[in-house]
């Protein structure tokens, strides 16, 4: 199942444990990097294997500030649809698997663009918090540069989410929405490798300046991030956050029988109509 490896993300970092509890307090500097790099599972674009319902994606690059060429999804709005909704995926995969997954988000005739990462998809470049901030700015232009008159969303899954969200902080867009979003990565770690994660990824910190509305969406019974990081991201957001409980859920929760609800509350938050928050199937 294409959903295993994004737990192993996060879960990944308690394997750093059976190299000996006592070389990681040793050399502190020297494992700090492993340790937040195994937030990073890239698969490569041979070993992707993918099906689309509809008409594939076009393939699409964008260019980073630093030179980067990166390769992404594009699925382009119908013609008189002007919304078009970037999509971060998460810490493991590609491109090409964030697109199966999103495709349902091209409901009404709606946009659809896929962001990827340096590393991942046979991206150059080594992940980074940095460097994916680079990454999806790059997403941004590009989608401005296909629908120069479109209305932009984002959308960001797991760590995804976090980029989202930043994005929401640097660019002028409509909404954003997160699914299985986190605190922060240190959170996400398991407790006692947490002095050694050095990325922040700090979503907590984040929501707080983002003016846009925002739409939270979490699984109940998501076994890799916690539901209650859910709540303390509504709490530190405020009035323009919707938090929407996903009954049954778990980390990821496939797009089909939600992607309609969550266009409408984008279009409600945006009309300014009163917020329908609770639980959804």
């Amino acid at each position: 199942m294409i959903f295993t490896r994004e737990r192993a993300g996060f879960r990944g970092l308690f394997a750093l444990c059976l190299l000996g509890l006592c070389a990681i307090l040793v050399s502190t500097a020297a494992n700090a990097g492993p340790v937040s790099s195994r937030a990073y599972e890239p698969v490569s674009l041979a070993d992707t294997q993918v099906e689309f319902r509809g008409e594939p994606p076009q393939a699409i690059t964008a260019q980073t500030a630093d030179g980067l060429t990166l390769a992404g999804a594009y699925c382009p709005p119908d013609d008189g649809v002007d919304q078009i909704v970037v999509v971060f995926h998460g810490s493991s995969y590609n491109h090409l698997v964030m697109a199966v997954r999103a495709e349902p988000l091209r409901v009404g005739g709606r946009g659809v663009l896929v962001a990827s990462y340096r590393g991942f998809g046979d991206n150059p470049g080594e992940p980074s918090e940095t460097g994916f901030y680079r990454d999806a700015d790059a997403w941004i232009a590009k989608a401005r540069e296909l629908q120069p008159d479109a209305r932009v969303y984002l959308f960001g899954f797991s760590l995804g989410g976090a980029v989202a969200l930043e994005m929401a902080v640097r660019h002028d867009v409509t909404a954003v929405a997160t699914l299985g979003a986190f605190t922060s990565l240190k959170d996400a770690a398991p407790a006692l490798l947490r002095p050694f994660v050095t990325e922040q990824y700090d979503n907590l910190e984040t929501i707080t300046r983002v003016n846009e509305p925002i739409l939270l969406l979490h699984g109940t019974t998501d076994e890799t991030i916690d539901p209650h990081m859910a709540e303390r991201l509504e709490k530190a957001c405020g009035a323009n956050v919707i938090r929407i409980n996903l009954t049954g859920g778990g980390h990821w929760v496939p797009l089909d029988s939600i992607a309609e609800k969550i266009w409408q509350q984008w279009e409600a938050a945006e009309a300014g109509k009163p917020a329908a928050a609770g639980n959804a199937p």
